[in-house]
């Protein structure tokens, strides 16, 4: 029967990975240059694609492995594919090389003496920018705006000290849509202006004209960057936040298992939100055991918090077996937004249905309490009179939560919506280039007159349409313990207008693109316990998660080279070149340049202007000073 399964729902991906990549898999070894001495580093025997943390965390008690190697080996994988290699743009920063290693070797000491925090203890994380971190940890918390570069925060967010006191190591803070999604409605799901477009792992095909090009990549939501970094090798576990499905889309498209805790679940102090009633902090991981352990860091309170000493180490536990679920999964008429895009084909559509039902009827087979079909209500009835009811909602806490972020920080350029605006206005070639040239949603955020009736009684509307109208009936009227639908249904939408908790687990991939696809999960309020055993029992009942190529797959030119700034900077230095003296001196355009920019935090080496003034047809030299057309003349 588990064999019969295995096969079933195994990704059928174009091209195939080669058999060897995966009898291959756990005997990898990376080589790589540390330091400036370039001297060969052999890492321990881990594949980042494939590792998880509970593997991680079996090597580490075992002596396999130190946290200072593992700190290594992803800083290696990072440096070789998130700005450089296949620039997936998954980190906007990454901490401090130093103070990482300085972490990893004091976890490392405190494990030979017999000390673990927690089953984490030593493993590596990621977290979504819109996190303050406490400036000792060496990065920003930018939210992807430039008008917060170089700011500084209080102190660390309380989620942030709770996983540094279960012995995480912060590795780095991932992209994200910038302002999670609010600046500009035709902006790209995993763009911001300091981070760029991050793309997704598995899809990335040619290069032409010394550009690297992508096929449908499509990463999802604001959270898209904690999601990539984990698929990419970057980490094996990260932390986002979810509005309406901005971290389960992106896990979905990840082949990730992730969660989402009821609404209020995780202190929000130190988080930039859209909105208070729909927001939620959530962890995503390779593995549904990863998952178990990262929530319960993130969920329970530190004796700090508490005052008191008697804090439960553990409220989640890892349920292989499918016990009394009773799961109710909603007909599959297709992955919605994906036919919307144009995304997929007839046979890509068919294909995705029939990995789904095999799930339905295997669970049937194996005896699994299933209700099959049952009908999700309509994301229209999260409507009012025809109107979007999220929508003034957001724009109106939107403010608040701005707000109160900005207060947390100690020393800020920016005070309000409006400084920000103008920011952005006075420079527009960083934080309005085509891609996103304007900022509609701020704008419109700035002048919303909405009344607070107006906005109670669209949040009312919410929270009955997809609560007590909604998944409540659903729940109540068919005995459901869970709902189950394709990654891309509706079902996001109604938990999050109800503050119900969702979940995200891998099902598998397309054969057009090698693009994962998944299920999403919702259950009533406060139940993040019976998410985690579907997730848990489902790992265990069917095949591991789709992976991506190997990420050296894709014949780059350059292995090395320090990505070329956006066409937008390119254009303001080549203007500025073209019209003031700089004497054939990429340092003093780059010295000029920096200065100019030194308020919004953005920096350009003079290596790379060099190269950009000279892929473009000027002369220009490194290391000359302002008098230096005498030196050229000879």
């Amino acid at each position: 029967m588990f064999r019969y399964i295995k096969q079933a729902l195994a990704p059928n991906i174009e091209p195939e990975l080669p058999r060897a990549y995966y009898d291959g898999i756990q005997k990898r070894k990376l080589s790589f240059a540390s330091g400036s001495s370039h001297s060969a580093v052999s890492i321990p025997e881990f594949d980042p694609l494939a590792v998880s943390a509970f593997e991680l965390s079996e090597m580490l008690n075992a002596g396999a492995i130190t946290s200072v190697e593992i700190v290594e080996a992803y800083l290696y994988q990072i440096d070789q594919h998130n700005r450089r290699g296949r620039q997936l743009r998954a980190l906007i920063s990454v901490a401090p090389k130093h103070e990482l290693l300085r972490i990893a070797r004091r976890l490392d000491e405190e494990r030979a003496r017999g000390k673990r925090r927690g089953p984490l203890h030593g493993i590596p994380i990621v977290l979504k920018d819109n996190i303050m971190t406490d400036v000792n940890l060496g990065m920003d918390t930018t939210v992807g705006s430039y008008a917060f570069v170089g700011c500084i925060p209080k102190k660390n967010a309380t989620l942030v000290d709770r996983l540094i006191r279960r012995g995480l190591i912060i590795l780095g803070k991932s992209n994200l849509t910038e302002f999670c999604g609010l600046k500009n409605p035709a902006m790209p799901p995993g763009w911001s202006a300091v981070g760029g477009q991050c793309q997704s792992p598995y899809v990335a095909r040619h290069i032409a004209k010394k550009k690297l090009h992508w096929e449908l990549s499509a990463p999802g939501g604001s959270s898209t960057g904690s999601a990539v970094s984990i698929a990419s090798g970057f980490s094996t576990l990260a932390v986002g936040t979810d509005t309406i499905g901005s971290l389960i889309t992106p896990a979905n498209r990840a082949g990730l298992y992730a969660l989402k805790p009821t609404v209020g679940e995780i202190p929000t102090d130190g988080i930039f939100m859209l909105s208070k009633s729909f927001d939620s902090a959530g962890g995503m991981a390779k593995s549904a055991k990863d998952l178990v352990a990262l929530m319960d860091a993130m969920m329970l309170p530190t004796s700090k918090e508490t005052g008191t000493n008697r804090t439960p180490s553990t409220c989640f536990r890892i349920k292989e077996d499918w016990g009394k679920l009773r799961i109710g999964f909603t007909e599959p008429t297709i992955w919605q937004t994906w036919r919307k895009s144009g995304r997929i084909n007839a046979d890509a559509e068919r294909f995705m249905i029939q990995k789904y039902e095999v799930v339905v009827q295997s669970l049937i087979e194996m005896g699994v309490d299933v209700v099959y079909p049952v009908e999700l209500p309509a994301q229209s009835t999260l409507n009012l009179e025809g109107k979007n009811c999220f929508e003034p909602v957001v724009y109106s806490e939107f403010r608040e939560c701005l707000t109160e972020f900005i207060r947390q920080f100690k020393i800020t350029k920016v005070h309000s919506l409006a400084e920000i605006i103008n920011f952005n206005l006075e420079h527009p070639e960083l934080c309005l280039p085509p891609l996103c040239p304007n900022q509609n949603d701020l704008m419109a955020a700035l002048q919303s007159g909405v009344l607070r009736e107006q906005v109670s009684t669209a949040r009312r509307h919410l929270q009955e349409a997809g609560g007590r109208d909604g998944l409540d009936f659903l729940f109540s009227s068919q005995q459901l313990d869970i709902v189950v639908s394709p990654g891309d249904a509706a079902l996001s939408s109604l938990a999050a207008a109800a503050g119900y908790p969702t979940a995200a687990c891998p099902l598998s991939a397309l054969k057009l693109n090698g693009q994962p696809f998944g299920l999403t999960l919702a259950s009533p309020p406060h139940t993040e316990h019976v998410l985690l055993h579907f997730l848990t029992a489902y790992e265990a009942t069917f095949p591991p998660r789709a992976l991506p190529l190997p990420l050296s797959s894709v014949p780059l030119q350059d292995p090395h080279p320090e990505p070329l700034p956006d066409k937008p900077i390119i254009d303001l230095i080549l203007h500025e070149w073209d019209t003031r003296r700089f004497s054939c001196s990429a340092d003093a355009l780059a010295d000029w340049l920096n200065a100019r920019w030194r308020k919004s935090g953005y920096e350009l080496s003079a290596e790379t202007i060099c190269e950009v003034l000279r892929s473009n047809g000027r002369i220009a030299f490194r290391g000359l000073g302002d008098d230096s057309e005498g030196a050229f003349a000879r």
